[in-house]
């Protein structure tokens, strides 16, 4: 094969995967660019039979990336250490995780992992308990406890998804009371009232972005 094609071969092939690291870390801002780019090329050299082609290819590589994009996990945030407490050590607090992704509005991890950091840089070190059920809610299926951990930049023994077709409001709770600990949800925990009886409640909610809680 000739060094050229090798060359090229290469260069398009690191085109794509760049291209696929940005749309996968700026979605939207990479898919209008790029219609702001084919929509200036299609001004300057319009579609015809002579350059079909190329269309045809750039057509089939864009779809390739959406494609590619769309079975890799969420991008995951860099682990940072969580911030130590006034007495050198963070303290623990549990988080309702699939109560708190619907904060915003619709289901949406980045508003648990704004809630999760906040409570970091407070001194809080977070233990996020999820439904089974949470993964299908971010359309998202093929997350498991480690890939949450990964978005969320937390250790993986510091997020629990519960077993299927169970409810997580029976862990937390149990898990709360026997080591004490608050819990971040604006559940009313209405149906379990018995067990909740006691357990502090941070409820909270995003304004413009940033966690406003209330019970720390």
């Amino acid at each position: 094969m000739e060094p050229l094609y090798v060359l090229t071969a290469s260069v398009l092939l690191l085109a794509f995967v760049g291209y696929v690291g940005c749309l996968s870390r700026i979605y939207w801002v990479t898919v209008l660019a790029t219609g702001a780019v084919g929509f200036y090329a299609a001004r300057s050299v319009p579609p015809d039979t002579d350059n079909a082609i190329v269309w045809a290819t750039a057509g089939v590589a864009f779809l390739a990336a959406l494609m590619v994009v769309r079975v890799l996990p969420k991008t995951a945030q860099p682990r940072q250490k969580p911030p130590q407490g006034k007495r050198g050590k963070s303290k623990d607090i549990v988080i309702d995780g699939t109560n708190v992704i619907y904060w915003d509005g619709d289901a949406d991890l980045d508003t648990l992992r704004v809630v999760v950091r906040h409570l970091m840089e407070k001194g809080f070190a977070p233990i996020v308990f999820l439904d089974a059920s949470t993964r299908h809610h971010l359309k998202e299926p093929s997350l498991d406890a480690r890939g949450f951990a990964r978005i969320l930049g937390l250790r993986r023994d510091r997020v629990m998804v519960c077993p299927a077709q169970t409810e997580a409001d029976a862990f937390i709770l149990k898990f709360a009371k026997a080591e004490g600990l608050p819990i971040v949800s604006n559940d009313r925990f209405g149906d379990r009232a018995q067990q909740a009886k006691g357990l502090k409640l941070v409820k909270g909610v995003l304004a413009r972005g940033k966690p406003i809680l209330q019970g720390l």
